[in-house]
């Protein structure tokens, strides 16, 4: 097969990337990868690149990109993929914004389907990152460049899993420490590349790539946001645990059965080498030695994306492997009823799921009340859910003293376990004081006669909300008013 260049799509440390046309008129993308060192390392790179793709193309997915051609060119090595004009999920976060919940759900449970047959395969990816999540002409998000990928299988010294591979704002926290690449590495990485789709960050938080490394080992991830839709924070939560072992499996992740660890693969047939120029028919994507050249080149840097392609869409399976007929649901298990307060995927009303049990479904329920509900002296209430803020009017009589020393006290004990905030406001809505309350202990707004000789009666509005970034609690609040003016 003979390839006419188009024009020139990136450059990257390692090589570069070029538009094409195949024979039959197909554009293309050519990764000429420019290896260099002493006869013998060019050899075994290649032999490493040439047992990845004996490996490697095995995979078959529509969520997973297909590497059509591998050839020798001089000393060069030339990787041949579909050109794919979608773009990445880099791109596409940083132009719009973050993805809604449900493109999120669409994205993920494509994603996950294609990683879970990798990993059945024995294959772990190892640099999953939103630059790796490309889109063909219709939309669909396809798992690329398996660079930095490894198979349990592979021979020992031909794969380069002593080194550190990945990138630092998506990397799972055991291998920034250094410790070998797992299934469930794969896992907390689409987790964490999905994280992006959704708020625009990874789970890290912005900084400093050594500062990233340095929080990924830790395994310091931000909380996710309240704002996200229950189901969906719940499986990026799961997704994301620091410990390799209490996340679910890329199957189980989907809402499939679980047990997608890799499993001894059988021997492979070799790839034949065909042609003048040696050509390599491949099925498969990059091997190890590309992890440098595809970041940088599709990329330009890490974590950003470029205008690079990636295969186009295969026809869709017939039956996804990793879909079972029946599925269970967040709130509903396979061919059981719904969790209360749930239509089996998510919360109903306004109730919440705040101890993370599907069984018992959302049992934080709202309190009850209205705006309309008045304090007068002693109130109870609860956030339900986590973003909620009750607001109440509060009357306010204007007494005889003497003095002018009228007072008024509001106090708010919040639930143990929970950090509130009171907030007391005139008929303007302009703020008259504020106090906050955690852990059981009260906090206090006390306000002091406006005026002396006028008469002061009013209706003030009373509000208690959650501190940012405090645990949700559906244990009651307390209220209490005392005094007049």
């Amino acid at each position: 097969m003979a390839y006419e260049t188009i024009r020139r799509l990136g450059r990257g440390g390692m090589g570069v990337v070029d538009l094409a046309r195949d024979d039959d008129g197909r554009e293309v993308a050519l990764k000429r990868l420019s290896l260099h060192g002493t006869p013998e390392e060019l050899e075994k790179a290649r032999q490493r690149i040439r047992r990845e793709a004996e490996v490697l193309q095995q995979l078959d997915h529509p969520a997973i990109v297909d590497l059509l051609d591998v050839f020798d060119d001089g000393d060069d090595l030339v990787l041949v993929m579909d050109y794919l004009p979608g773009g990445n999920l880099a791109q596409r976060v940083n132009g719009e914004g973050p993805l809604d919940g449900e493109a999120i759900r669409r994205m993920g449970d494509r994603l996950l389907d294609g990683l879970a047959a990798a990993h059945r395969q024995g294959v772990v990816h190892r640099d999953i990152k939103p630059a790796n999540v490309l889109f063909d002409a219709d939309g669909n998000a396809l798992l690329a460049d398996f660079g930095a990928a490894i198979h349990r299988d592979a021979t020992p010294g031909l794969t380069a899993s002593e080194m550190v591979v990945g990138t630092p704002g998506f990397m799972s926290p055991e291998q920034a420490r250094g410790e070998t690449a797992t299934t469930a590495s794969d896992v907390f990485a689409l987790g964490a590349t999905l994280a992006f789709a959704a708020t625009g960050e990874g789970p890290f938080g912005t900084a400093d790539p050594r500062v990233l490394m340095l929080r990924a080992a830790a395994g310091r991830t931000e909380k996710l946001p309240r704002t996200l839709p229950v189901d969906l924070r719940r499986r990026l939560t799961a997704m994301l645990d620091r410990d390799p072992e209490r996340r679910p499996s890329a199957a189980a992740a989907r809402g499939g059965p679980d047990g997608t660890h890799p499993r001894t693969a059988a021997r492979l047939p070799r790839v034949v080498a065909r042609g003048k120029a040696g050509r390599i028919a491949a099925g498969a994507v990059v091997a190890v030695l590309l992890v440098g050249a595809v970041i940088a080149v599709l990329t330009g840097n890490d974590g950003g994306g470029g205008p690079l392609a990636s295969p186009t869409t295969k026809a869709p399976a017939a039956t996804s492997s990793t879909t079972a007929p029946c599925k269970d649901l967040p709130y509903r298990p396979c061919g059981g009823t719904d969790a209360p307060n749930t239509d089996g995927r998510r919360c109903t009303g306004r109730t919440a799921d705040y101890d993370e049990d599907p069984e018992n479904g959302c049992e934080a329920e709202p309190d009850g009340h209205s705006s309309q509900t008045p304090l007068r002296s002693e109130l109870r209430g609860n956030i339900v859910p986590a973003d909620d803020v009750d607001e109440y009017p509060m009357p306010v009589g204007d007494g005889y003293q003497l003095l002018c020393d009228g007072k008024v006290r509001v106090e708010l004990t919040a639930p143990r376990g929970a950090s509130q905030k009171l907030t007391v406001l005139d008929d303007d809505g302009e703020e008259l004081g504020q106090a906050s309350s955690a852990d059981g202990l009260p906090g206090t707004v006390t306000l002091g006669d406006p005026r002396c000789v006028r008469d002061d009666a009013t209706t003030l509005t009373v509000r208690v909300e959650a501190v940012d970034g405090s645990a949700p609690s559906a244990g009651s609040y307390q209220l209490v008013k005392s005094g007049s003016y």
